[in-house]
């Protein structure tokens, strides 16, 4: 099993165990076309599953990431240190290119270094002051220390989550369910599976107080899984 496939079996296993559903779970079976097939109160059910990530948000995301593993990877090569470092960009739009890019990565290598150098000789955590001025031109907070032993350097920071864009969701729906009439079987019935927030904004969706009555499809059952609230929506 690849490691695909082994996270969307460990998301869907934790999904059929949520205890407002009560489902009775006989077997689950990996499948393509159908992604599982499971038998779920002795019926046999096809399940899709997909997570609800926003691309835009993703790239953004994985821009800011890119910037903190550079800085670590500078740093790291020049010092032997092992450092625990949390960073926090401000809410500005982070400008694209190469030059912007090592210009940011050396903005976090800087401080981060500079931390290290003043407070070396000692095992220290450090944190920036909320209430006082920013730290850096791109860089709103920050959190380091070398008490843990391991190196580990990313972006942390809140984010406001929004409310689920509906038609994208229609869209994801729809192309989805193309895929039902690939299947080599039928099923009892035909199930989505959309499972979003992994503690990251581009993957938190909010979902209460929306009308889903708009939303048409071929599936039998539509559930929304909230992963770090391991909580339900049922959207059809």
């Amino acid at each position: 099993m690849d490691k695909k496939k082994q996270i969307e079996r460990y998301q869907l296993e934790k999904f059929v165990s949520n205890k407002k559903l009560k489902f009775l779970v006989y077997d689950i079976e990996n499948s393509e076309t159908p992604d599982f097939v499971v038998n779920i109160n002795k019926k046999l059910i096809s399940i899709e599953h997909t997570r609800l990530i926003n691309p835009k948000l993703q790239q953004v995301e994985q821009y800011k990431d890119r910037i903190i593993k550079n800085a670590q990877k500078k740093f790291e090569e020049k010092y032997s240190a092992k450092l625990y470092a949390l960073l926090t960009f401000r809410n500005i739009l982070l400008k694209a290119g190469k030059i912007e890019e090592e210009k940011y990565t050396d903005e976090v290598f800087n401080l981060i270094e500079r931390i290290y150098l003043n407070n070396r000789k000692f095992e220290f955590r450090i944190s920036s002051n909320r209430r006082k001025e920013k730290v850096s031109p791109t860089i709103e907070s920050f959190s380091v220390d070398n008490t843990q032993n391991f190196s580990h350097w990313q972006h942390f920071g809140a984010y406001l989550v929004e409310w689920i864009d509906m038609k994208w969701l229609q869209n994801i729906i729809t192309k989805k369910e193309n895929n039902i009439a690939k299947y080599p079987k039928n099923y009892d019935e035909n199930w989505l599976l959309l499972v979003s927030d992994f503690g990251t904004e581009a993957s938190a969706n909010r979902a209460d107080f929306i009308d889903f009555s708009v939303i048409h499809s071929k599936f039998d059952k539509i559930y929304l899984f909230s992963y770090m609230e391991d909580n339900v929506t049922i959207i059809k």
